[in-house]
C-alpha cells in the first residue's frame, strides 16, 4: 500500500514535536531533514503483547537502520510515563514518543488513526532525509508484526 487516509508516497510528511519522555525532552521529526530518514512506527498501545514484540525487533534492526543513516522512532496515544517503564522493561534504546496530548494528533495527521479510539493502527511509515514520505506498509490485521525488509530497502537515499 502506497498511502493512507491523508498521505501517499512522495508527499511532504506533515512535521510533528511529541514527548519523548515524561522529563520534558522531545524529538521533533524536522529536527532531522537533511540529515537522516526517520523510520516512524505507529503502534497501538503500550505492554499490549504484538507491540511489546515488535519493539525488540525494532531494536535488533536498529544498526541496519543506522548503516544506512536511517533512525527508528515508535509512537503511540500512551502516555510518557507509561511509555518510559515499557522501554525499560524491554530494554530498547530508540525513542518512543508519546501522542497523548492532544489524543492521536499526530496519528490523525499521517491517516492512521482509528476513531473514536483515537490510537494508532499499526503502520511504518519511512521519511527520507528530505521531509517526503518514502513507504508505507500498513499490516494486513493489527495483530500482524510488519516485515521490516521492505521497510531496509526504502530508506536508503
Amino acid at each position: 500500500m502506497s498511502e493512507t487516509a491523508t498521505l501517499k508516497v512522495g508527499d511532504l510528511a506533515p512535521d510533528f514535536e511529541l514527548p519523548s519522555s515524561p522529563t520534558g525532552d522531545k524529538f521533533k521529526l524536522s529536527d532531522y531533514a537533511g540529515k537522516n530518514a526517520v523510520i516512524i512506527n505507529f503502534v497501538p498501545a503500550a505492554f499490549s503483547p504484538v507491540c511489546s514484540n515488535q519493539l525488540p525487533l525494532i531494536e535488533k534492526k536498529a544498526k541496519e537502520f543506522a548503516s544506512q543513516g536511517a533512525i527508528p522512532v515508535v509512537i503511540s496515544s500512551d502516555g510518557a510515563w507509561a511509555q518510559a517503564a515499557w522501554k525499560k522493561e524491554l530494554g530498547v534504546d530508540f525513542p518512543i514518543l508519546s501522542d497523548f496530548h492532544p489524543l492521536g494528533e499526530t496519528a490523525k495527521k499521517y491517516g492512521v488513526v482509528i476513531e473514536p479510539r483515537m490510537i494508532a493502527n499499526r503502520v511504518v511509515i519511512v521519511v527520507d532525509k528530505h521531509g517526503k514520505v518514502a513507504w508505507i506498509q500498513p499490516t494486513e490485521k493489527i495483530t500482524d508484526i510488519p516485515d521490516y525488509d521492505p521497510v531496509m530497502a526504502c530508506s536508503k537515499d
